[in-house]
């Protein structure tokens, strides 16, 4: 356990013990580059897998209680999460870790007149610095658009959507990121090999764009 989760990991637990299976609380240690902890998880995320954050522009989306949010971004299954950052500093004022909170707001959304202050409507987008290094960010972005395009979801996809949304994921370079084909099948239910099977199919099907791939292997 290092020091990060020695210090606020009991916090990350009562927050999600507060809304059991509404809210997760991530800690990312700024100086490994990786999440110390995770609480409630709502993503496909574990302790120990690559925090994916920009710290060079942090400061600027950090208000003067150190605070970054509420922004919206995607989950994996295409739910709009409505999220807060706190930043955690050293005794010199570095910044050293982040607490993030992400709760689910399909529950808000359905009565969104009754608790708009609540939703993520009229909301900025996320923050440039956390996100922008974030390749799960981005492919959770793709398929949410993909199966709303398609108007199906990932419990209702049958072979075709999915060879669709393996096409949308290649199209935004994403599976051209470190770890990110083990992301996408955990993500689609499927098994590494299924995915490098669609991957096949979706490259063998002609695209109505004239799309060529780059990539010739993930």
């Amino acid at each position: 356990m290092n020091l990060l989760s020695q210090q606020y990991g009991p916090v990350s637990v009562l927050i999600a013990r507060l809304f059991p299976g509404q809210v997760e609380v991530v800690l990312h240690d700024l100086l490994t580059g990786k999440i110390a902890g995770i609480e409630g998880s709502l993503s496909n995320r574990v302790a120990g897998d690559e925090s994916l954050i920009d710290t060079k522009g942090l400061e600027a989306d950090v208000d003067a209680c150190d605070i970054i949010g509420p922004y919206a971004q995607t989950n994996w299954d295409g739910e709009v999460l409505r999220s807060f950052t706190a930043v955690v500093r050293d005794s010199e004022s570095r910044p050293i870790g982040l607490i993030c909170v992400n709760m689910r707001t399909a529950a808000f959304s359905a009565a969104a007149d009754l608790i708009a202050s609540l939703s993520v409507i009229g909301q900025a987008p996320h923050s440039k610095a956390l996100f922008a290094q974030d390749w799960r960010a981005a492919a959770n972005t793709v398929i949410a658009q993909t199966l709303a395009e398609r108007g199906v979801t990932l419990v209702t996809a049958k072979r075709d959507d999915k060879v669709a949304l393996i096409r949308a994921l290649e199209r935004a370079g994403v599976l051209q990121m470190r770890g990110s084909p083990e992301y996408a099948a955990k993500t689609l239910g499927i098994s590494r090999a299924s995915l490098y099977n669609l991957l096949k199919d979706a490259r063998r099907k002609k695209d109505p764009m004239g799309f060529k791939d780059s990539v010739e292997a993930v």
